[in-house]
């Protein structure tokens, strides 16, 4: 699927498409789609989620076939993603899951990316633990919106397992992490 994408982003770039423009519209599309949740439009901003989501997909493509990559793109990108997630769970808490829990997963999620990050930074390019990358995520929150649709406790209880998934995953990522580097 990926090679499909990298065609259709090579066009992108033969129009003048650079990669910054997909980041930059993946962040307005991630106020969309809290728009929509505000909207109570939960179908939509599933919609405007995915596609926020399928620009990150995109910009990075779109670098690498450009050769374009470069660590000021890479740090653009980096925090929009993290301002998008930012904006994804607030969505959650204005549907009325527990803001307590909400904010925990966020803050599980910026962990997440940062042990990643910082893995990296000291050495370490591929962690053994790769569960939940940005792109599961973005599936995941969908996943429960789309159960929401239908059962407004059935997709908070989701929500509550997937924090706690989230949870063990950073604290493997934390031990495999800190063995890694001994």
């Amino acid at each position: 699927m990926f090679s499909i994408i990298v065609d259709y982003v090579r066009i992108l770039g033969r129009i003048g498409f650079k990669p910054w423009h997909f980041t930059l519209l993946g962040f307005l599309f991630s106020i969309v789609y809290l728009y929509a949740i505000t909207c109570n439009s939960i179908a939509l901003s599933i919609l405007f989620l995915l596609t926020s989501g399928f620009m990150d997909v995109v910009d990075g493509a779109l670098a690498k076939a450009l050769g374009t990559v470069s660590k000021s793109g890479a740090y653009l990108d980096s925090m929009i993603d993290r301002l998008e997630d930012i904006v994804y769970y607030v969505g959650f808490i204005i549907l009325g899951f527990n803001k307590y829990i909400v904010s925990f997963a966020l803050g599980l999620t910026i962990t997440l990316t940062y042990s990643k990050a910082r893995l990296e930074n000291l050495g370490i390019a591929n962690p053994r633990i790769s569960l939940f990358e940005r792109s599961d995520r973005v599936v995941i929150l969908a996943l429960i919106l789309t159960l929401y649709m239908f059962s407004s406790e059935a997709s908070k209880t989701l929500f509550n397992l997937y924090t706690l998934a989230l949870a063990i995953v950073v604290l493997l990522r934390i031990i495999t992490g800190y063995f890694d580097l001994k």
